[in-house]
């Protein structure tokens, strides 16, 4: 199968390249359907606070580890992979090992280390990126292929290794990333030694989408490529990528019948689809990508299943910590009247309101897949729902996935986790300094944290928005030159007090929106100018606009409503029926073992649905090293026989409830403090 020599078409760059740092890490500046555009990705420096910290641990430990990590041929084979396809090294036994996709993992945290480039300049990160290029470039072969796992036996003479022998290979995949991470490195170090590379592997996917389409449309797992080719549109300008895009999303409808599932999202052309089934890290990347191509040709027939989709993953499918991909494994269409149409699915989506707890999948790297969705979202439509599900999705989703020393793991994310539940699932509950059979998540979490900067502020003519909260300094300008400056001071999540100080702004006038989260307490929320009030009781879920000539010594003080509240879910949600969960801010908070009085047991406790009305009671816990709020409520210990293991049903007594107090943490800090049970849903009483 593709036995073709691709060239790639553009060796010598014959366009006019933006200049280095003049870009963002998602361009939509130029986009003819975008409702707002990035700001430049050295544009914003963190300075304290949660954010500040988080990128301290990221440039300290996470990214030094993960690198020790990819060079020891025993833990992982990412590195060596990439040295035996370049002829410059042996590995453990001269051949490949380890999951096929670890290539494009491997390029996620070398997407990290670039950010992290950007804000520090930092010539060792410079060093070592060049160092990485280098072989990979070595690695890559003539016509643009990169997969080490094919690659390395082609190079040693075996003829039976072939491109694309099986689907689940994740070679454009690996491909997609390494086209995302060039066009950033561009961005932000003006080189083009990596930019060739992107280019070659981008001619050789459009190569085969002209010329076999049905087997590039097969192969499409995980399809980072469409939005690495619609990236590499936006640095080049050349509409071959464009078009490239949009056709990859045309061509999944020429999937075979038999080979076309729910699972890989492509058992039904995407027009006709509505919800979101199957894989969630597949569906998430697709839905991400199809995005990023109606930016560029505004094609409404795409924009509509989309936002179709979207609807139904926060109102049917999505997690109180924003989380995606309920179900290990099950069946899609789930029920139908199809039989034949019927087939496994696993790490996905499931039914309407099937949100497990101790069996919830939760795959990190879907939830960082549904982020990457609900930004291009965002940028779409300008709805500040979308970025209050990003940042549901930032807080409680993705920083689970890693430890606050930044060095252990979680693959599948559950909501409750129980000593007496011990059925075998595939994916350890605890943290782990390795997960050798699938590392995709873990770079990915440290992309994402090296990226969030990036995401705080967007422009728009004459607008500039506020889309998250943290302490930064913002230097910007709009594509008009007009320049903007401003500080950002705010113990942002602990709570809402934010405060901007403008220190250059252009003479004309321009309109501020901040994001007013939807959970707000609107009563306790205002805003005010310079000293004077310009509103009050403003209610959330919207950009709340403040147009004028702003001024350098200009002060915006903005009071997010904070409470702590108890939420319930829709009756639908079979396994929180009767139960409630505790959010103060964008967090969700859980109670661990760890935390309870002695004796008592984490599934014989219950919250009365007056608990907040008393008084919360706020304090300050070090976790790992970490300075944590902590919520304390009133609560029951409910006297109650425990259950036989053998026992499956039994008559329902009275409980005796005594009064005690539970001490909650954030939901993302749980499992920092060794194994421990764990819930994020309590029995309200």
């Amino acid at each position: 199968m593709f036995q073709r020599s691709l060239i790639p078409s553009l060796l010598l760059f014959p366009f006019a390249f933006a200049q280095a740092g003049d870009r963002s890490l998602i361009d939509t500046s130029a986009s003819p359907h975008a409702k707002m555009y990035m700001v430049e990705i050295d544009d914003v420096h963190w300075r304290d606070g949660f954010w500040g910290e988080r990128f301290q641990v990221l440039q300290d430990s996470m990214i030094p580890y993960m690198w020790e990590l990819f060079q020891d041929d025993y833990e992982s084979h990412a590195w060596s992979n990439y040295l035996l396809a370049a002829g410059l090294g042996n590995g453990r036994d001269g051949h490949f090992h380890g999951p096929p996709f670890n290539d494009g993992d491997f390029l996620k945290w070398l997407e990290a280390v670039v950010n992290v480039y950007a804000l520090t300049k930092d010539p060792e990160l410079d060093e070592l990126m060049d160092k990485v290029i280098d072989v990979v470039g070595k690695a890559q072969r003539e016509d643009g292929y990169l997969h080490t796992k094919t690659i390395i036996p082609q190079r040693q003479g075996v003829s039976q290794a072939k491109e694309f022998e099986d689907r689940e290979h994740f070679e454009t995949y690996n491909m997609g990333h390494l086209i995302t991470t060039a066009c950033l490195h561009y961005r932000v170090t003006g080189k083009d030694s990596m930019l060739k590379l992107a280019i070659k592997a981008a001619d050789y996917i459009d190569g085969l989408c002209r010329d076999v389409p049905h087997d590039l449309a097969r192969n499409a797992i995980c399809p980072s490529h469409y939005m690495g080719v619609m990236e590499l549109y936006r640095v080049t300008g050349d509409e071959k990528y464009k078009d490239l895009g949009a056709q990859m999303i045309e061509i999944r409808s020429l999937v075979p019948e038999d080979i076309g599932s729910d699972h890989n999202q492509d058992r039904v052309p995407f027009r006709e689809m509505e919800e979101a089934v199957g894989h969630a890290v597949r569906a998430n990347y697709l839905y991400a990508g199809v995005a990023d191509v109606v930016a560029e040709n505004g094609d409404m027939t795409l924009l509509d299943p989309l936002e179709k989709i979207a609807e139904d993953v926060a109102t049917q499918k999505l997690y109180i910590t924003g989380m995606t991909g309920a179900i290990y494994d099950g069946a899609s269409p789930d029920g139908s009247k199809k039989h034949n149409s019927i087939k496994l699915v696993h790490q996905a989506y499931g039914r309407d309101y099937q949100l497990p707890n101790l069996t919830a999948y939760n795959e990190t790297c879907a939830t960082i897949g549904y982020n990457l969705w609900n930004w291009r979202m965002l940028t779409l439509t300008g709805d500040s729902g979308y970025m209050d599900l990003f940042e549901q999705t930032l807080y409680n989703g993705i920083m689970a996935g890693i430890s606050l020393e930044g060095t252990e793991y979680f693959y599948t994310n559950p909501l409750r986790k129980l000593d007496d539940f011990d059925w075998p699932l595939r994916w350890a509950l605890t943290r782990a300094p390795n997960i050798k059979n699938s590392f995709c998540c873990p770079p990915n979490v440290l992309r994402t944290i090296a990226e969030v900067h990036n995401h705080m502020y967007s422009l728009a003519e004459g607008e500039l928005y506020v889309n998250l909260y943290g302490a930064n300094d913002l230097d910007t300008h709009w594509k008009n030159g007009d320049q903007v400056k401003l500080r950002q001071s705010t113990n942002y999540p602990w709570n809402g007090a934010v405060r901007l100080d403008f220190e250059k702004a252009p003479k004309s006038k321009f309109a501020l929106q901040l994001r007013i989260p939807e959970w707000v307490d609107s009563e306790k929320t205002r805003l005010v100018v310079n000293g004077k009030t310009i509103a009050s009781g403003v209610a959330g879920g919207q950009y709340f606009e403040v147009s004028r000539k702003w001024k350098a010594g200009d002060v915006v003080e903005l009071d997010l409503g904070f409470e702590v509240s108890l939420y319930e879910s829709n009756p639908l949600v079979e396994e929180t029926l009767g139960q409630v969960a505790v959010k103060y801010g964008p967090l969700v908070y859980c109670m661990e073992s760890n935390d309870l009085p002695e004796g008592v047991d984490i599934m014989d406790v219950a919250l009365s649905m007056d608990a907040v009305e008393g008084g919360a009671v706020f304090g300050q816990k070090q976790i790992a090293n970490t300075t944590v709020t902590t919520v304390t409520l009133p609560a029951w210990h409910l006297q109650s026989e425990r259950w036989k293991s053998e026992s499956l049903y039994r008559k329902a007594r009275k409980q005796e409830a005594k009064p005690i107090d539970l001490e909650f943490v954030p939901y993302y800090a749980w499992g920092n403090r060794g194994d421990t049970n764990m819930t994020v849903w309590l029995q309200a009483r």
